[in-house]
């Protein structure tokens, strides 16, 4: 195990050769769709009010710079990475500096793991169940390191995350040692990807998926003194998670608020919960409600 930055000769080096890797999604092409139509509407509008040959004038020009703007996505999709598999070695980018903070050199933003250096890889399921049966999912990427350097995942990787920095935008979580990766705006699919892990590196074992559920049917109907502790628990595990507007939503739908009152009543909720510590993966709801599957990824 060793750290590395992601500027360094190795990492550019294995980088640009490996084909095992998640990348950050960003649908371009149906935001150039989008913008393309909104081109042609005022295209056609400029060609009514001014002239014809004015709306070519307009037109060439946007139309260009979308294909080059589709050209340099494709060529710069793979420099946004955060996790990449190549020559028996994992490439984990732990956080990523935010646009205009001060970039220490010093630290270095890239775990390095050798194949025979992790336990076991696995995918972590939650079903979040907002309103009704119908749940929405939330995935993660779970990988254990081996008991051989698990001493120094703790010494020298948990510095890096916490406390908690604003100037970076981290992408790994240290959950007991192992590390907690979240699978929402990276692709591929969680589960192509793992199959491609071990194509490329045999010897990692893919451990069972674990999947545990969410419900909060149960707090939109709590009664008029408000959601208990558990309850609020649940609120701040579901807003950390991204449903913060879903959950206002029925907050106001159910205590006859406006949505804004709503949203500072969960905010207020936040503050107190982070005040009292409460972690991201919360062992009480996680614990009480995992489910272990005897599926394979």
């Amino acid at each position: 195990m060793k750290l590395v930055r992601s500027d360094s000769p190795e990492v550019v080096r294995s980088i640009a050769s490996a084909d095992v890797r998640a990348t950050w999604h960003f649908p371009a092409l149906v935001f150039v769709s989008i913008v393309s139509v909104l081109g042609l509407l005022i295209a056609l509008a400029v060609s009514l009010i001014v002239s014809i040959r004015a709306a070519v004038w307009f037109g060439i020009p946007f139309f260009l710079a979308l294909i080059g703007y589709m050209v340099w996505r494709a060529i710069s999709s793979r420099k946004w990475w955060m996790i990449s598999v190549c020559a028996e070695r994992i490439y984990i980018r732990l956080f990523a500096w935010l646009p205009g903070a001060p970039c220490d050199a010093k630290d270095p933003d890239i775990l390095v793991l050798e194949a025979s250096e992790i336990a076991s890889m696995s995918i972590r399921t939650l079903e979040v169940f907002l309103y009704g049966p119908k749940p929405k999912f939330v995935e993660w990427l779970v990988i254990e390191p081996a008991q051989a350097v698990a001493e120094d995942v703790s010494k020298h990787i948990r510095p890096l995350l916490l406390p908690f920095d604003p100037d970076k935008a981290e992408y790994v979580a240290n959950d007991g040692g192992r590390f907690i990766i979240g699978w929402k705006w990276w692709r591929p699919a969680l589960r192509l990807f793992l199959q491609q892990v071990v194509q490329e590196c045999p010897s990692i074992d893919i451990a069972n998926e674990e999947r545990s559920e969410l419900d909060l049917n149960g707090v939109w109907h709590c009664p008029r003194g408000g959601p208990d502790a558990q309850q609020r628990r649940m609120l701040v595990q579901a807003t950390r998670l991204g449903f913060g507007c879903e959950c206002a939503q029925r907050i106001s739908q159910y205590n006859h608020m406006s949505f804004r009152k709503a949203g500072a009543y969960l905010a207020e909720i936040m503050r107190e919960e982070a005040e009292a510590g409460t972690p991201l993966f919360d062992n009480l709801l996680w614990g009480s409600l995992s489910k272990s599957t005897t599926r394979k990824a």
